[in-house]
């Protein structure tokens, strides 16, 4: 079944989307890009704060820097999230990520979907010894629903399944997106700005839109599992 993954930039946060139904809390910070790395101290109070309720993952970047995966890792985060390059750079990103931390940390390739990713790269990811591969988008003005066809979103995870990868969804999500995604089967869809105040993702988090999302995903997965 699909689960839920929210983005929060505090313990406090942290709080609010486990009570209204996040599986996957996600620490990150949306004013410091798509991938906006937390302290550590942070990323830290946060994996203290879910305990064994959640999976903790935290975003290390958008740009793949080896000593601020490693601080993640050291503060406590479970898996950790490494923006995939465009281009030629990205293969060498994951070679070069995955062969220092890939068989002691969970780590999770994340490609740009508005930045036409490389999608023979998901392949790449596994060899290097990474744990999943997740679609996000770089610029936040579009969701993932405009940023790429669907008939690639299936083409991404169709591949990440080939090569046994835990995926996500994720990329400026509305509520009204479930319905869309889920028959593709990704482990996770994430959401940040689409479960905040004003739709605004720096702003806090509002309960009742993860709740609304939680909601959603399980009415939709209850009606798959139903045959409707």
């Amino acid at each position: 079944m699909t689960a839920l993954l929210v983005s929060v930039t505090s313990p406090e946060e942290a709080e609010v989307a486990l009570a209204n139904g996040a599986a996957y809390i996600d620490a990150k910070d949306p004013s410091a890009g798509a991938l906006g790395a937390l302290t550590p101290d942070t990323v830290a109070a946060i994996v203290r704060t879910v305990g064994d309720r959640a999976t903790v993952t935290a975003a290390a970047g958008d740009s793949a820097d080896l000593a601020v995966i490693e601080a993640l890792v050291a503060a406590g985060a479970p898996i950790v999230k490494v923006a995939v390059p465009a281009g030629d750079a990205g293969a060498e990103t994951l070679a070069r990520i995955g062969g220092a931390l890939g068989a002691r940390t969970k780590l999770v390739a994340v490609f740009a979907a508005d930045r036409e990713p490389d999608l023979g790269l998901v392949g790449v990811a596994r060899f290097s010894g990474f744990h999943g591969v997740m679609l996000d988008t770089a610029g936040k003005d579009a969701g993932l629903l405009q940023a790429m066809e669907l008939a690639d979103i299936a083409h991404f995870v169709a591949a990440a399944r080939k090569n046994g990868l835990m995926v996500g969804l994720a990329g400026s999500l509305k509520v009204v997106d479930v319905g869309t995604l889920l028959p593709f089967l990704p482990d996770v869809v994430g959401f940040r700005g689409g479960v905040c105040e004003n739709d605004v993702r720096t702003n806090p988090i509002d309960p009742a839109k993860v709740r609304a999302v939680a909601t959603a995903l399980a009415v939709h997965g209850a009606r798959r599992a139903a045959g409707g």
